[in-house]
C-alpha cells in the first residue's frame, strides 16, 4: 500500500473508530466541573440525568479566581465527552479583567443554558425609599452620600450596580466586599444603605423584611419574586443582566454527543419535579439549543465589555 492509500485508511479508520465511540457513549462517568458557586442546582441535574444516560454522573468541583481555575482544567481535559463545565455568567466577565489561558467561546462547545437568576437591588428598610423612582430621587439630592456593598470590583454584583448607577446618572459609592454573603450581612445590619445581591441569598431576608427589595435584573419579572419589579419596566431597559449557568464541553468534542447530552438536560429540565427543585433553589430552569446558547453568551460578552467602557473601571491583565 503507498503512502497516499495508506494515510486515507487511516484518516477512514478514525472515522469509522469515532462513530463507533460516538453510538457507545457512555460507557463509563462523566464528570460535571464546578466552579464552586451554588452547586446545588448541578448535583440535582447530575443526578437526575445520570439514570437515562446510563452511567454515573459526578460533580467536580474547583472553585477559586472567579471560576477560571475550573475553566482551566476544563479546557485540558479531553474533548471525549466525558468532562462538562458548568459554566456561569461570572465567565463572561472575568475575559474583560483577567488574562486568561482559553477563551470560552474558541476552547468549549455550548450544550445549553441550564438555569438564571435575577440580581436584586435591596436597601434596607430604614432609608426612605420604596420604589426605584424613590432611590434616583434621593441619590440625585445627595450625591455620593449612600453607599451600596457589592463583591470586588469587576464581579457581576459590582457591574451590575455599575450598570444601573451610570444608567441612572447617579453617584452612588461601591463598598467592596470579599462574598455576597458578607455584601448581604451588612446592609441587613445597617452598615450600607444598598445591595446587589443574587436572589437564593437574598430571597429569606425579603421575605422576613430585614431588606427591602427594590428591582429586580431579569429582562421579564422573575418567577422566584414576581411582585418585584424590573429595572425596565422602572425606565432602565439596558440593566439587564440575570446571574445564569450553562453547560458547555470541550472544543471539538462530537457533535453526536454535544445532541446527546442537550438532549437528556433539556428533557431533565423539563420534568415537572425537576423543575420545582429548581424554583426552590431561587433559580428558573432555562434551555435552548448549543447555537442559541452560543449567541447568548456572545451577547453577554458584549454587553459586560460595553458596562467596564461605559463605568470607567480599570482592567486586571494577571490573574
Amino acid at each position: 500500500m503507498n503512502a497516499k492509500l495508506r494515510s486515507v485508511a487511516v484518516a477512514v479508520g478514525s472515522v469509522l473508530c469515532a462513530a463507533a465511540s460516538a453510538q457507545q457513549y457512555p460507557n463509563k462517568p462523566i464528570r460535571f466541573i464546578t466552579v464552586g458557586a451554588a452547586d446545588a442546582m448541578p448535583r440535582i441535574l447530575a443526578q437526575v440525568i445520570s439514570g437515562p444516560l446510563g452511567q454515573q454522573v459526578f460533580i467536580e468541583e474547583h472553585a477559586g479566581a472567579s471560576g477560571t481555575i475550573g475553566a482551566e482544567v476544563a479546557s485540558r481535559a479531553p474533548a471525549d465527552g466525558y468532562t462538562f463545565l458548568v459554566v456561569t455568567s461570572t465567565h463572561m466577565v472575568t475575559p474583560h479583567f483577567y488574562k486568561l489561558s482559553y477563551d470560552i467561546l474558541r476552547d468549549f462547545e455550548p450544550v445549553t443554558l441550564l438555569a438564571s437568576t435575577p440580581f436584586v437591588l435591596l436597601s434596607h428598610p430604614s432609608l426612605p425609599v420604596k420604589t426605584l423612582a424613590d432611590l434616583i430621587k434621593l441619590a440625585r439630592a445627595k450625591p455620593g452620600q449612600l453607599n451600596y456593598s457589592a463583591t470586588s470590583a469587576g464581579s457581576t454584583s459590582h457591574l451590575t450596580f455599575e450598570m444601573f448607577r451610570t444608567s441612572a446618572h447617579v453617584n452612588i459609592v461601591h463598598v467592596p466586599y470579599k462574598s455576597i454573603a458578607a455584601a448581604l450581612t451588612d446592609v441587613i445590619a445597617g452598615q450600607v444603605d444598598l445591595s446587589l445581591s443574587v436572589t437564593p441569598s437574598a430571597l429569606p431576608q425579603i421575605q422576613s423584611h430585614r431588606v427591602r427589595a427594590l428591582a429586580v435584573s431579569t429582562p421579564k419579572r422573575s418567577v422566584v419574586l414576581p411582585e418585584v419589579p424590573t429595572f425596565v419596566e422602572q425606565g432602565l431597559p439596558k440593566v439587564v443582566a440575570p446571574g445564569w449557568f450553562g453547560l458547555m464541553a470541550p472544543a471539538r468534542t462530537a457533535p453526536s454527543i454535544i445532541a446527546r447530552m442537550n438532549a437528556e438536560v433539556v428533557k431533565a429540565l423539563r420534568k415537572p419535579e425537576v423543575r420545582e427543585r429548581i424554583l426552590a433553589l431561587a433559580m428558573e430552569p432555562g434551555e435552548n439549543t448549543p447555537e442559541e446558547f452560543r449567541a447568548y453568551m456572545k451577547a453577554d460578552l458584549a454587553k459586560w465589555s460595553q458596562v467596564v467602557k461605559d463605568a470607567n473601571i480599570p482592567t486586571v491583565t494577571q490573574r
